[in-house]
């Protein structure tokens, strides 16, 4: 399989997508702890080398997941983040996309994740409205609305 430079990382095309490991409409806990835990860590030992995920998968519950299952990391694992919405207490979504908010978004997925960093954050455009802005390297930038 073709492989991709992710930051320090040499990843796959394919990844595990975490979005479905909590519990319906990607809100609240799992059906089955147990079973997420044991598909975590089944698609390590087959070689999946980056998982992507989100803090408000839950929110929090898929990266408490990750953690749970999977650290200490594996040198080879990357973590991937998406910032940019959050759940109301309903589950319903909402932007999140201010410098502070998304700064937030990525420490607050560092603390769930008990990683550094996450080895990439991306964007994820919310309710059909926002300002297109991205993180790199360590700084924020922005365009005009």
């Amino acid at each position: 399989m073709q492989r991709y430079q992710l930051g320090r990382f040499s990843v796959s095309r394919i990844g595990f997508g975490a979005m479905q490991l909590p519990g319906p409409g990607v809100f609240g806990p799992p059906r089955d702890r147990g079973e997420a835990l044991a598909v975590l860590r089944r698609a390590v030992d087959l070689g999946v080398d980056h998982i992507d995920t989100a803090q408000y998968y839950g929110p929090d519950v898929a990266n408490e997941l990750i953690r749970e299952a999977l650290y200490p990391y594996p040198s080879t694992l990357a973590l991937v983040s998406k910032v940019g919405a959050r759940r109301d207490g309903s589950g319903g979504w909402l932007a999140y996309d201010e410098p502070d908010q998304l700064r937030r978004g990525i420490e607050d997925t560092s603390r769930t994740t008990c990683a550094a960093w996450a080895s990439s954050s991306w964007l994820r455009p919310t309710c059909g409205s926002w300002t297109a802005r991205s993180q790199t390297s360590g700084s924020m930038t922005s365009s005009p609305r």
